[in-house]
């Protein structure tokens, strides 16, 4: 019997140590995940936070950016204002003309940059305002009939407790004497058990009359809690919706107000532009070092530089190229003309032994880099005589011809084959008068191809003159000799 006792105690200790060991797993694992969860949503908010801190930070340094802005261009119209009428024509002055159209384009970027982070921010809200408002029209329908409901069952309560409240008014005039009376009263035992039963029942009537007023009593409490919690949500939806349309329209009008700006500084940029190309006319008429005007049409200069960049993707390798067919085809098309060994060099530096374009004329009005303006100059200009020699920089195939009267006007562009490290090497040669060669034209080291002039954004006779290497300007200086 002990044995069996014993066994049957140490079964219900087993059982009791398994219950609780299970429940003690439950709850470390169910606090796992809640740490777990609470750490996901953690880094959430952290992530969000920090986003939110990145683009505030970045709103900060556009508005420091365009604060130093301006403290330069006005320290640039100091030093404008300090120049003599007599001096304006000169390099120093242009300079700093450029100098600060270079800082009001840069305003120019800093403005849009800001604007188009306005507009972001103006989407993001009216995305949100609108199902705020649903939200709001959905809690306001609620608040509205829970009101209808609670104002029922409050009138409901009024009648219930006026007639409670008669009640207790009876029952305090009568008192318990008169009851006592009317029972002493009684002619007979019959009339005793009556009076008693009516009584009685008038009791009940007034318990259950006491218990209707609790009841509703506490109806109304519930309903008040649960009305009181609908209009908080209500406010709560409706603070919000107010706060995101006064920061939409808080955006719109710093849109607006930009926007302005924007147009205010284009008038001042178009004028400061037209000052600074009319005296570098003269600046370069005085010292006949030509070159480009500084502030050529945006647009044009990238639709030209697309059309270039389309043709340098589509060059082939010096041994992959077949037969020219006619003037303007694809450069995939283009041949050596009698020689293909002699008319593109095939992985050999001497591809990078390069001539001067306009032999005899080495003096130098524009060097490769940037004007002061910040635009960017990919070439170097040689000025000359208007007939002047042109020149092939190395042999090669001439891959384009093209004559326009903006950004480069009449220019061509030869390709030359490859270096040692496999780079396409090509040409560019800008401004000529007239053109000599043709597009699938095989053309010699030094042989001549065009005749200098001052066709396109031009100030003058002058040769601009680019390398191209697998698609990149590069600065020529150190791959020419005479």
């Amino acid at each position: 019997m002990k044995t069996k006792a014993s066994k049957k105690l140490i079964a219900i200790l087993l059982s009791l140590l398994l219950m609780l060991s299970s429940a003690g797993l439950s709850a470390y694992a169910n606090e796992t995940t809640t740490l777990k969860d609470e750490k996901s949503t953690t880094e959430q908010i952290t992530e969000k936070e920090e986003d939110k801190v990145s683009k505030e930070e970045a709103q900060q340094t556009l508005e420091e950016q365009k604060k130093d802005l301006e403290k330069k261009l006005k320290e640039n119209e100091k030093l404008l204002a300090s120049f003599e009428e007599d001096a304006k024509v000169t390099a120093q002055y242009i300079d700093a003309l450029d100098e600060k159209i270079g800082y009001i384009n840069e305003e120019l970027n800093i403005l849009d940059k800001q604007i188009a982070e306005a507009k972001s921010k103006v989407d993001e809200l009216s995305a949100q305002i609108a199902p705020l408002e649903k939200q709001l029209k959905v809690l306001e329908k609620e608040y509205d009939k829970a009101k209808e409901e609670f104002d029922k069952l409050s009138d409901e309560f009024d009648k219930i407790y006026n007639a409670y409240c008669l009640r207790l008014r009876a029952m305090y005039i009568s008192g318990r004497s008169g009851i006592l009376a009317a029972l002493l009263t009684s002619k007979d035992l019959s009339q005793f058990i009556t009076r008693i039963e009516m009584i009685r029942a008038v009791s009940r009537a007034d318990a259950q009359l006491l218990k209707k007023v609790n009841a509703k009593m506490e109806q109304i409490i519930t309903r008040q809690d649960g009305l009181n919690e609908k209009k908080a949500a209500v406010l709560k939806a409706r603070s919000e919706l107010d706060e995101k349309k006064k920061e939409c329209v808080k955006q719109q009008k710093s849109i607006e107000s930009k926007q302005q700006e924007v147009a205010s500084k284009k008038v001042s940029l178009s004028e400061n532009r037209a000052q600074s190309d009319s005296l570098f006319a003269q600046y370069s008429a005085k010292t006949q070092m030509y070159t480009e005007f500084r502030n050529e049409d945006e647009e044009l200069v990238k639709s030209v530089d697309n059309e270039i960049d389309a043709l340098l993707s589509g060059l082939k390798a010096p041994d992959e190229v077949t037969t020219a067919k006619s003037a303007e085809h694809n450069p995939d098309d283009y041949n050596g003309g009698d020689s293909d060994e002699n008319s593109l060099y095939s992985g050999s530096n001497a591809v990078l032994n390069l001539t001067y374009p306009a032999p005899g004329h080495y003096a130098v009005s524009q060097e490769y880099g940037h004007y002061r303006n910040g635009r960017p100059h990919t070439g170097i200009d040689f000025p000359y005589p208007t007939g002047s020699k042109v020149v092939a920089a190395q042999k090669g195939i001439v891959i384009k011809v093209k004559r326009l009267n903006y950004s480069y006007g009449y220019y061509i562009m030869i390709y030359h084959g490859t270096d040692a490290k496999g780079r396409k090497i090509v040409t560019l040669y800008a401004h000529n008068s007239s053109i000599l060669v043709s597009v699938g034209q095989s053309v010699k080291k030094g042989e001549q191809i065009a005749k200098g002039g001052s066709t396109g954004n031009s100030t003058g006779p002058h040769c601009h003159f680019e390398m191209i290497i697998d698609g990149a300007k590069v600065n020529p200086k150190n791959y020419l000799s005479r």
